[in-house]
């Protein structure tokens, strides 16, 4: 789904599991960025509760150098996690892309 809504602006993306990081569906998988992501959504979450901030909601979003960026979206028992060319409106990904993803994703799992 959102590499019909997104086109080439779709770098890449996993869907992995919180309990070890591990992907369990992907398109152009980076297991070491799954890993890693996974720890730092922990860590982030603890510094903003420790700080007496709310924690991370529907997802977290960084803009990178060479005109990419990356979206993380805490789901329950995963994390998805996308790269992404600067190119891909932000319209059409918060509004369009990625409801219809979670949309997709919620009843995958509940099939």
């Amino acid at each position: 789904v959102l590499k019909e809504d997104l086109g080439d602006g779709l770098l890449a993306t996993d869907i992995y599991a919180v309990t070890d990081g591990q992907s369990v569906a992907a398109y152009n998988s980076n297991p070491k960025a799954c890993a890693l992501f996974n720890r730092m959504t922990f860590q982030m979450n603890r510094s903003l509760k420790d700080s007496g901030f709310p924690t991370i909601g529907k997802y977290y979003m960084m803009d990178l150098v060479d005109k990419k960026r990356v979206v993380v979206m805490p789901m329950g028992d995963y994390q998805w996690g996308m790269l992404l060319d600067v190119s891909v409106a932000l319209g059409l990904l918060l509004n369009v892309a990625l409801p219809k993803a979670i949309d997709n994703f919620e009843q995958a799992i509940t099939a």
